[in-house]
């Protein structure tokens, strides 16, 4: 497993997780910034340092996240590729939506009355924010997959399989 390239492939998807969320926020005027609920969870009031720490936070959690999805790509599918990171990100994002859902019992500004919860898988904030928080993670995945991709397992399988015929 490339541990490495995994983890940077998860944090440039998280970066475009983050840029996805800013384009929803300008352009449709969907509230979604994980980055300042991240940062508000250690740092008040909402604010820029309280946006970067959370972005940061996000970037560690994408990277160390991508190393789970390395892990199932060598072992589990034993191939990697946008396609297979967006089928990972489906049980990413049945995961990060029940966490989602736990976040209003340790945000301070939730559990205050200052921020509203978000409830599993965006819900609270309607239909749209469901399908939002999936194809974010779909996104995730798919930089994921194709950045990780080709899997060396499979390399190393198919040299020692072909040396052993020749």
């Amino acid at each position: 497993m490339n541990a490495r390239k995994a983890f940077i492939a998860g944090m440039i998807g998280g970066a475009a997780m983050t840029i996805v969320m800013w384009m929803a926020r300008t352009f449709m005027g969907m509230d979604v910034n994980l980055s300042m609920m991240l940062g508000t969870m250690v740092v008040q009031p909402p604010g820029a340092s309280a946006w970067i720490i959370g972005f940061i936070m996000h970037l560690i959690i994408s990277g160390l996240i991508a190393l789970i999805y390395a892990w199932g790509f060598e072992h589990v599918t034993h191939r990697a590729g946008w396609l297979v990171g967006v089928g990972f990100s489906l049980i990413h994002s049945i995961g990060a939506g029940l966490l989602m859902g736990m976040v209003a019992a340790i945000h301070p500004l939730i559990r205050a009355g200052q921020m509203p919860a978000p409830g599993f898988f965006m819900a609270s904030k309607g239909p749209t924010y469901v399908v939002a928080f999936f194809m974010l993670h779909a996104i995730y995945g798919a930089i994921v997959g194709a950045m990780y991709a080709p899997v060396t397992q499979v390399q190393l399988h198919v040299e020692s399989h072909g040396a052993a015929h020749a």
